[in-house]
Parts: C-alpha cells; sequence; structure tokens
C-alpha cells in the first residue's frame, strides 16, 4: 500500500526549537536550531516511512471561525519567540527546495489541513495509507482506517505511532470521541473551557456511559450524581461550543488539493546543495544525497514498468 506522509509543519518546528540548543548558528551568524531539527525530523520521515506522497500543513496568522465562537481561543498561549519566528522562511526554503509542497491557507489551522486531506485519502484513495506526524494531540481525532498518527519522541529515531486502540489508551476514550471530551474537560493548551468542574477522568467516565454529548444531554437523568447533572445542564452551551472548537474540520469545498504535486522522489538536488551549504547541514545533506541516489533508481524503475 502506498503511503501518504502529512506533517503538521508548525508543532515540529516549535518542538525542534525547544528540544535544540540556541548555539547552532549558520555560518553567517544566523540562529537555525528550529530548520536543524525540523530538517533531521523531515530526512528521518524519508528513510524510515518511504512515503510515495509527503505535505506539510501551516497555520496562518489571523482569525478562524474558532475565534469568532470563543472569546479568549488560544489566550492563555505565550507569543512565539522573533527568533523562532525568524526561522520560518528558512524552513519553508529546504522544504521548497525539496519539492515539498506547503499547504496553508487564511482562515485554517493546520489541523484542519490534516482533516481535510486524511479524509479526501480516506474517501477518493483506499488503496493510500495516511500517515499524520505531528506532537499535538488534537490530531488524534482523526485516526481510523487507513489514517494513524505518529508523534515523534527523540528525533524520528524514537516515534510513538497512535491506532485506535493507542487512542482509547492515551486518552480514555476513542479517536471520534477527542471532541467531544474535550467539549466536556475543556483543553488548557488552547485555553478551551469545557464544563466547569468536570476533569479528564469524569470526561471520560460519561463517555463510557454515553457515547456522546448528544447522548449525555437526551439522557441527563440517568447521571446519578446530582452535583454533576447540574453542572451539565448549567453548561451545556459551554460543552458544544467547546466541542465545535475543539473539532478538526474534514471538508473544504474550495481546498486545492492536486494529490499527483505531493509525490516525492522528484526534487532539483543542486539547489538542496546551495540551500544546505548556506546553513552548514553537512550531515544532512549527506542523507538527501542518498535519498537522492535511491529515489534516481526508483524514478527509472517506474519509467521502464510503464512502457510495458
Amino acid at each position: 500500500m502506498k503511503k501518504f506522509v502529512i506533517i503538521d509543519g508548525n508543532a515540529l518546528i516549535h518542538r525542534s526549537y525547544h528540544a535544540i540548543p540556541k548555539t547552532l548558528r549558520s555560518p553567517s551568524g544566523i540562529l537555525s536550531n528550529a530548520v536543524y531539527g525540523f530538517t533531521g525530523i523531515l530526512l528521518g520521515i524519508l528513510e524510515n516511512e518511504n512515503p510515495y506522497y509527503i505535505a506539510t500543513a501551516w497555520d496562518m496568522k489571523g482569525p478562524t471561525f474558532r475565534d469568532e465562537l470563543m472569546e479568549g481561543y488560544k489566550g492563555t498561549r505565550t507569543k512565539t519567540d522573533d527568533e523562532l519566528i525568524a526561522q520560518f522562511p528558512l524552513v519553508y526554503a529546504v522544504l521548497d527546495s525539496l519539492s515539498i509542497p506547503m499547504f496553508k491557507k487564511s482562515g485554517l489551522e493546520a489541523d484542519d489541513y490534516l482533516g481535510i486531506v486524511s479524509r479526501i485519502l480516506e474517501k477518493n484513495h483506499k488503496e493510500i495509507s495516511t500517515l499524520i506526524v505531528t506532537s499535538d494531540q488534537d490530531a488524534l481525532q482523526l485516526v481510523g482506517g487507513n489514517t494513524m498518527v505518529v508523534s515523534p519522541i527523540r528525533g524520528y529515531k524514537k516515534v510513538k505511532r497512535y491506532d485506535r486502540t493507542a487512542v482509547k489508551e492515551k486518552l480514555g476514550v476513542w479517536p471520534e470521541q477527542v471532541p467531544d471530551y474535550k467539549g466536556l474537560c475543556g483543553d488548557s493548551s488552547d485555553n478551551i473551557k469545557g464544563v466547569p468542574g468536570i476533569g479528564k477522568k469524569t470526561a471520560v467516565s460519561l463517555l463510557e456511559q454515553f457515547d456522546h454529548l448528544e447522548d449525555i444531554y437526551e439522557r441527563l437523568n440517568e447521571v446519578k450524581r446530582l452535583s454533576l447533572r447540574e453542572k451539565l445542564k448549567t453548561y451545556r452551551e459551554e460543552a458544544f461550543t467547546s466541542r465545535k472548537v475543539a473539532t478538526i474540520l474534514r471538508h473544504d469545498p474550495q481546498l486545492n488539493f492536486n494529490i499527483d504535486s505531493c509525490k516525492t522522489h522528484s526534487f532539483d538536488i543542486q539547489r538542496v546543495r546551495m540551500i544546505f551549504a548556506k546553513l552548514a547541514f553537512n550531515q544532512h545533506l549527506r542523507r538527501v544525497e542518498a535519498l537522492n541516489h535511491n529515489w534516481k533508481k526508483l524514478n527509472l524503475l517506474e519509467k521502464q514498468a510503464s512502457l510495458f
């Protein structure tokens, strides 16, 4: 089965920036720790997953529908360091040199691209397995069928793979219940409120008894603890709003997605050499050269096969 890897770019560049010391700089003195870490993970994905297709998804500045639904959404997050912001164009340059598409659209978060693209692949390309690479647990709601989430732990040498069972073990709920789970207990990282006074254990317990929020509110009289029942009744609107905010989009009719543009095995090695030399990524370049050698052979075999 051919493999499509889609990478949560924002999650991985933030992870790299905080994981690698800020002593790593280019020959011209530009801080490059996030670029180095991101590129290392990217090359690990190409080497270990051998994807037939690959793409990256990115957040864009500006509000989304979630900000309209919930005041203070992501309001507790600290401002992104200027030293990290300065490295985004360098990461884009690396991706561009490797001919790896970058999905970004005003009003959408990177997570929404993960959701929309994975749904397109599930519906229209059942012969392809989808691998979502991210350190953000929001994406666990997308797991199912041929779609799996992989979270890097140490570069890409050590990773955690999430199928449906692994999601249940991690959160206590099934992937399709993750938005309901966050609707109940909220998510402090995104400042999603949930129902005040309901924690993770209670949310899991409720969703074990009732499948989704609708079931809880349709059978509210079955919630035995009176204080819990009153909380749910009082904060009904907050629960449903929080769930909507936590739900990753799966459809966008205006999204321009061309699967053929995401094929690996085709890039200008001279452009890669130029970018990597500028950053002094000598070890990374050796890895790209090896990949390029293997992909050239693969392209030749594919061309020969197409003749018959």
